[in-house]
């Protein structure tokens, strides 16, 4: 999986008070300062989750950190991975993104590849760059030759490296649309603030996480690089057919 470098720097992170589409829960917008990291360039595909799990072997339907992994086509014909062991691929969507991976599944994929899940201030840094543009691409609104958006049909997925008109400043393929990116932030309401703090969560606890980017299912406004919304991390009514991950890796790692 070939992996971008994001220089460290400083940045608005969510959503301008002008903006007419931002939600309360993508304000208020404050400075984030960020080290430098390596982002996957691609949403990480069917066939490269397929690997992950063969790679566990017997264990792989529980094994992610003591949880429930993903749900392959046993479970339902939205996956194209089939049940294991073998964990097969249905021909042809190798190159697609994978999806309907718990929040656990993510991480353990991308601590078995060497990183972790970007935080979700890593991954608005990575979508949008400094410039305070409201999508990866710039200003001007979704159009089909930039995301994959607003669709009912699950076939409207697309493979991780299509679109080239959509990539972000630093390159990234699909950080608006296809599928929706797990984080590994929990979801807060708000923005903390240094006069009312969040409250630490511990770093594996069952608390819905903040995913970013919208996915093919998604109307135009959920394509903002500010849109944000927490799911539960194992629950499949909380995330699904539109969801899935990519990884980072800290530049001093």
């Amino acid at each position: 999986m070939p992996m971008v470098y994001v220089p460290g720097g400083t940045f608005t992170m969510g959503a301008s008070s002008t903006d007419p589409q931002a939600e309360l829960d993508e304000r208020p917008a404050h400075e984030v300062t960020l080290g430098a990291f390596y982002i996957d360039q691609y949403e990480v595909s069917v066939a490269q989750f397929a690997q992950f799990l063969r790679s566990l072997g017997s264990h792989a339907p529980s094994a992610c950190l003591g949880y429930t992994c993903a749900r392959t086509k046993l479970e339902t014909v939205q996956s194209h991975i089939y049940t294991g062991p073998a964990y097969n691929v249905e021909a042809g969507f190798e190159n697609y993104p994978v999806n309907n991976v718990t929040w656990y599944g993510a991480l353990a994929y991308c601590q078995w590849a060497g990183g972790r899940l970007p935080t979700e201030a890593e991954w608005e840094f990575a979508a949008r760059g400094t410039d305070g543009r409201l999508y990866p691409w710039g200003n001007a609104a979704p159009e089909d030759t930039l995301a994959v958006f607003g669709s009912q049909r699950y076939e409207a997925l697309q493979p991780v490296d299509s679109l080239p008109e959509g990539i972000s400043p630093f390159g990234l393929f699909h950080m608006a649309g296809n599928v929706w990116e797990w984080t590994m932030t929990p979801y807060l309401p708000t923005y903390a603030t240094p006069a009312a703090p969040a409250t630490p969560v511990p770093a594996l606890a069952r608390f819905a996480r903040v995913l970013r980017g919208g996915s093919w299912m998604s109307a135009p406004e959920a394509l903002r690089v500010t849109n944000r919304r927490g799911a539960d991390p194992l629950r499949f009514d909380s995330f699904g057919p539109d969801t899935g991950f990519r990884c980072v890796i800290e530049a001093g790692e």
